[in-house]
């Protein structure tokens, strides 16, 4: 980068902070780095640093690792100054802070500078994501910056590039949880490593990510899935209440054939008492005939010696009441024929 084309990144950088600070903001940076505070190895980088106004002198301090500074003289009424990196090494990473020589002092109170030189280590991570790059808002997505050496701090940039180290994620341990993921953790990253003692110095960057998130749908799944078990549970009690009414029919239809044989069997009982009454109601009926035949033979020698009664027998059931017999009313005239025997007296 031309330092003609670093100084019009610079100007038109504090141009836009300071529409930012009229917008209403209360605080401004007062050091800034263009393109980015983040440079490869070898890369070119400028640093820029507010002037206030009555400032005689300004330095560009390099405060960590190393403690070098840059003294410039502002011309005029110049509002920034310039500090430019043509090619940087890994000497020129460190934390950077602007300081000014007013009234015979010097004074410097605004946020210090970081500036990471990448590439120093020639590793090259990778950067996966489990359970994949396209999930649903909701899960739980984990990016895994995997490298051959290992470092005592990962570090997970978002935007495709690191521009800014305070907009990047570091920790000690190589996975980057997302617990749950947002539609707005969208986005493409990058990871990095560093040793311990040099946190400035970070490895090449691994090859950009691009995370997809897509809205959930598991509202709408669980609303279907709870419709599914509820249509099943009443297809399921309907079809108990089916069998059940099945069954009962079964049970009832077996009770009625039972009556049904019971009853066959007892009109044939019946009938067979009745059949058996009615036989002997005709050997009763036959017997007295007999012993009438019987009682009629008499011998004809009685005849002339003693004295002939006759008596007028009455044909009836041996089970009939014998009121009528003794009664004295005169009954009907019967169509019943009557048998006269001979009764000898002794």
């Amino acid at each position: 980068m031309s330092p003609g084309l670093a100084l019009l990144l610079g100007f038109m950088s504090a141009l836009e902070q300071k529409i930012w600070v009229h917008s209403g903001s209360s605080s401004q940076p007062c050091i800034w780095a263009v393109p980015a505070a983040v440079v490869p190895q070898g890369g070119a980088v400028s640093i820029f640093c507010r002037v206030p106004p009555g400032v005689t002198l300004v330095r560009g301090f390099h405060r960590e690792p190393v403690g070098e500074w840059h003294d410039r003289l502002p011309e005029g009424a110049r509002e920034v100054m310039a500090f430019s990196l043509k090619k940087v090494t890994q000497t020129d990473a460190g934390i950077y802070s602007c300081e000014y020589w007013k009234q015979e002092i010097w004074s410097g109170h605004c946020e210090p500078l970081e500036l990471v030189v990448t590439g120093i280590y020639m590793d090259k991570p990778s950067l996966t994501s489990h359970p994949g790059a396209q999930v649903a808002s909701g899960v739980n997505v984990t990016l895994l910056c995997q490298s051959l050496y290992s470092y005592a701090t990962y570090i997970l940039c978002r935007g495709g590039g690191a521009s800014f180290p305070q907009d990047c994620s570091r920790q000690d341990h190589d996975s980057f949880l997302f617990s749950p993921v947002s539609l707005d953790q969208a986005g493409t990253y990058t990871c990095y490593g560093c040793p311990s003692h040099s946190p400035q110095l970070w490895s090449l960057p691994s090859d950009p990510l691009q995370l997809s998130v897509t809205r959930s749908t598991a509202p709408i799944a669980l609303v279907a899935s709870v419709a599914a078990a509820f249509l099943l549970l009443v297809l399921l009690l309907l079809l108990l209440c089916l069998c059940r009414r099945r069954w009962c029919r079964a049970k009832c239809s077996a009770a009625c054939d039972g009556n049904k044989v019971q009853m066959k069997h007892e009109s044939a009982s019946s009938f067979m008492q009745i059949q058996g009454k009615n036989k002997g109601d005709d050997l009763a009926h036959t017997e007295p005939e007999a012993d009438r035949q019987r009682d009629t033979q008499v011998p004809a020698s009685a005849e002339d010696t003693q004295e002939v009664t006759y008596a007028q027998l009455h044909s009836r059931k041996p089970g009939a009441s014998m009121d009528s017999l003794l009664s004295g009313d005169p009954e009907a005239p019967s169509m019943q024929s009557c048998v006269y025997a001979t009764l000898a007296l002794s």
